[in-house]
C-alpha cells in the first residue's frame, strides 16, 4: 500500500526534488507539497492524523541556533497530539542540530548533503513499519481506533479499507440499495474541494460514457458532508500488479496484454485517453478477463484541456508516455505505449526503466534506451518495439492495430506449439 506522506518546508525546489525520490520508490505516490504554515493549519484543523508520514524540509544554517525558525518548527509540531512520524532532511545541520531536533519529536534525521533516494526510502520503511506496530498495538488496547478513520456514507456500510492515498480512500463497502459488496472511493477531507475542480465527477462522467465489460461497472456518485464518494464493481481477485508478484509464462503475459488491448479499443472508441495505464488500475476478474478502473485522468480524445500538465504530476512515472514527461497534448497512442510498457513488465519480470529520481526516471522514457529483451523472447520483440517506440508516429496508429498485432503473436505461437506436436 502507497503510504500517505506530506512533504513540508520553504524551499519549492528542494520539496520538488524530495517529491521525485518519492515517486520513484511508489510509484503510485501523489505527495501533496507544502509550506510550514499550510502544515499546521492542517494539523490543528485535524483531529485525527491525515498522513503516516511528514518529510520536512529545515535549514538549520543561522548565526545563532536559539533563533532558528526550524527549530521553531519542531517545537510547535511537538505539542500537537496528531502529529504522525516526522522525518527532518537538513540543509547545513550538524551532530548538535541533529541532537536537538530528535529531541525536539523528530523521528528520524538525514543530513541533505547525504541523501539518495536509496537513503531516504530506508528511513521511511523503518519509520513506517514502527509507526504501523504502534498503531496496532494501539488498536488491540482499544477495539474502536481501527474504525475512527471510517467515513460515513449513507447507504453503505463500510467493511474494511481496502487502500488508501493522500487523495482518497477506498472502501470493502455493501450497498443497502444493491444488497451486494461494492468498492467505495471516497474523498480525503483536504482533497474533497480540490482546485482543478471535483476529481470523482469527472471519473464518473468518462466512465458513465462507457458500457462495456472491459471498463468497471460504476454504480454510483455523490458528495456527503463535504467529501466526494464513487461506488463502483468490488473485484475479490485483486489486480494484476498483485498477480505479478509471481512470474507469467509467455502465454500468459501475451494473454493479458491483448485483453487489456481490447480493453483499450473499447475506451478510446468512447473517445476517453485512460493517461494511466499500469498493473494497479488492471483489475481480475475470476473468469481471467481484465477490466480497467481508475479514469480520474481520463480525458476525452476531442477536448481542448489545460490539464496536460496534470497528467505528467499524477501519473506513473514507470508507465509515462515520452510525450506525457514531455507535457504535450496526448492522444491513444499514449495508452499504447503504457501498454508497450506492462507488456515488458509481463514478460520479463522487471520494468524496462529504472532511476534513482523520478525525474531520471521519466528521462528514461524521453531519451533513455529501452533493454532488448531476452534471447528466447526475441520474437516479441518487433511488436514490442511498436509499442513502446520513443516517437509515437512510429507506434500502432490505435488501439485496435496494437491489438490485431498481439492477435498475431498469438495464432503465431499456437502455430508454433502445434508444428512441435506434429514433429
Amino acid at each position: 500500500m502507497t503510504p500517505r506522506i506530506v512533504i513540508a518546508g520553504r524551499d519549492a525546489q528542494q520539496r520538488q526534488w524530495l517529491r521525485h525520490h518519492l515517486q520513484t520508490l511508489w510509484s503510485d505516490a501523489n505527495p501533496p507539497s507544502i509550506d510550514p504554515e499550510q502544515l499546521t493549519q492542517l494539523l490543528q484543523e485535524r483531529t485525527d492524523s491525515p498522513y503516516d508520514a511528514i518529510v520536512l524540509c529545515a535549514d538549520f544554517e543561522v548565526a545563532s541556533m536559539q533563533h532558528c525558525e526550524s527549530l521553531a518548527l519542531l517545537r510547535k509540531l511537538r505539542r500537537m497530539a496528531n502529529l504522525p512520524a516526522l522525518i527532518v532532511v537538513a540543509n547545513s545541520g550538524n551532530e548538535l542540530t541533529a541532537v536537538r531536533a530528535v529531541r525536539l519529536g523528530a523521528t528520524a534525521y538525514l543530513p541533505r548533503q547525504l541523501l539518495d533516494a536509496q537513503r531516504l526510502g530506508g528511513t521511511l520503511r523503518k519509520v513506517l513499519h514502527a509507526s504501523r506496530r504502534r498503531r496496532q498495538r494501539e488498536a488491540r488496547r482499544r477495539p474502536d481506533a481501527a474504525v475512527t478513520r471510517a467515513p460515513t456514507i449513507p447507504g453503505y456500510t463500510l467493511l474494511r479499507e481496502l487502500g488508501s492515498s493522500t487523495r482518497a480512500s477506498v472502501w470493502l463497502a455493501r450497498s443497502a440499495a444493491l444488497e451486494r459488496p461494492v468498492a467505495l472511493k471516497v474523498s480525503t477531507p483536504e482533497h474533497a474541494s480540490a482546485v482543478d475542480g471535483p476529481q470523482f465527477a469527472r471519473e464518473y462522467a468518462a466512465i458513465a460514457a462507457i458500457r462495456s465489460p472491459a471498463v468497471v461497472d460504476i454504480y454510483d456518485y455523490g458528495v456527503h458532508d463535504g467529501r466526494e464518494f464513487i461506488a463502483m464493481e468490488y473485484f475479490p481477485c485483486g489486480d494484476l500488479k498483485q498477480r505479478l508478484l509471481h512470474p507469467l509464462s509467455t502465454q500468459q503475459a501475451l494473454n493479458y496484454a491483448r485483453r487489456i488491448g481490447a480493453a483499450l479499443c473499447v475506451t478510446h472508441a468512447a473517445g476517453i485517453v485512460h493517461r494511466d495505464m499500469k498493473p494497479p488500475n488492471v483489475m481480475l476478474r475470476a473468469d481471467g478477463s481484465v477490466v480497467l478502473i481508475d479514469f480520474g485522468l481520463a480525458k476525452r480524445l476531442d477536448a481542448d484541456t489545460h490539464s496536460t500538465a496534470i497528467g505528467v504530476l499524477r501519473g506513473s512515472p514507470y508507465y509515462m508516455s515520452p510525450e506525457q514527461v514531455q507535457g504535450q497534448t496526448l492522444d491513444a497512442r499514449s495508452d499504447i505505449y503504457s501498454l508497450g510498457v506492462v507488456f515488458y513488465e509481463m514478460l520479463t519480470g522487471h520494468k524496462p526503466f529504472h532511476g534513482l529520481t523520478a525525474m531520471e526516471l521519466m528521462q528514461q522514457h524521453v531519451s533513455g534506451e529501452r533493454p532488448a529483451l531476452p534471447p528466447e523472447l526475441g520474437h516479441y520483440e518487433s511488436v514490442l518495439a511498436r509499442l513502446m517506440a520513443r516517437e509515437r508516429e512510429q507506434r500502432y496508429a490505435d488501439a485496435p492495430q496494437a491489438l490485431a498485432a498481439l492477435d498475431a503473436l498469438a495464432t503465431q505461437s499456437t502455430g508454433d506449439v502445434e508444428a512441435a506436436h506434429a514433429a
